[in-house]
């Protein structure tokens, strides 16, 4: 039988909430065969050096927030299926656990599935409460811009300064029209099946590419940035090089495109 435990980190919410699993975990339905490990199993198999685990976000997610000693295979990555080979063959004996953003997202999902379907990789599981759970119960194990999670408070952004930079989607569709407004898609090409109303023109940049080529150099200061992603996730990471760059004058969408285009079965049924 196949096992997939695909890791699925979120990028740190601190505001994760438990609930009914039926309710936490949404897409677990449309992936029958994916194989799912909880937070405690995760840490165990971590703790006694079992599992490989791997964080299947962008490279700007990754550097924001990962569990400690993750490797990185972004699942947007052309030849993901052959790095991940490479992985299960140099540990044979471990299984993989992939990550993403969490609850709301499918991309660890599909990421297990081509594993097997592509590459046959048989040893595949995924963590999906994300990134978020892991740092909330074990800090000492999470790495944030590049050092271990010691101190919350301070390294991490506040759940109230990532909620004053988000809008419900009317507001954020009405702020969009001004003339000095600049909207950001940055969703991957998988996940850009569904048109946002209103934002069929935005710039497409994905969000390795708008930390490279402009918040790290300063670019769109004049400009009034208004983001969104898939989820509603992605962007809290990208508000870390914001606010690290001075940037002030940008919002982001509240739930990304899946709160608008009717949850995320477009999403979900894409490339099944």
């Amino acid at each position: 039988m196949r096992h997939l435990i695909l890791l699925i980190c979120c990028g740190v919410t601190l505001f994760f909430a438990s609930s009914g699993i039926a309710n936490e975990f949404p897409y677990r339905e449309y992936y029958p065969e994916v194989t799912t490990v909880e937070l405690d199993e995760l840490k165990s198999g971590y703790d006694r050096g079992e599992i490989v685990i791997v964080d299947v976000r962008t490279k700007t997610e990754f550097e924001t927030i990962h569990i400690k000693n993750a490797l990185n295979v972004p699942y947007n990555h052309a030849h993901f299926a052959r790095y991940l080979d490479k992985i299960a063959q140099k540990d044979l004996n471990k299984i993989i656990i992939l990550y993403d953003n969490g609850i709301d997202s499918v991309k660890a999902y599909r990421a297990a599935d081509e594993a097997f379907l592509g590459a046959r990789i048989l040893n595949v599981n995924v963590y999906d409460a994300g990134i978020a759970a892991w740092a909330e119960a074990y800090p000492n194990d999470t790495i944030v811009q590049g050092t271990e999670l010691k101190n919350p408070g301070k390294q991490l952004l506040a759940e109230d300064k990532f909620s004053n930079k988000q809008l419900d989607f009317n507001t954020f569709k009405r702020k969009a029209a001004n003339s000095n407004a600049v909207a950001i898609d940055l969703r991957d090409p998988l996940e850009r099946e569904g048109k946002l109303p209103g934002f069929e023109e935005a710039y497409i940049i994905p969000a390795d590419k708008l930390v490279k080529n402009i918040i790290r150099k300063g670019h769109m200061k004049d400009k009034q940035l208004f983001i969104f992603d898939q989820d509603g996730r992605r962007v809290q990471w990208i508000m870390y090089y914001l606010v690290d760059h001075d940037y002030t004058n940008y919002y982001f969408l509240n739930g990304g495109a899946t709160a608008v285009l009717n949850g995320q079965d477009y999403n979900v049924s894409f490339n099944r």
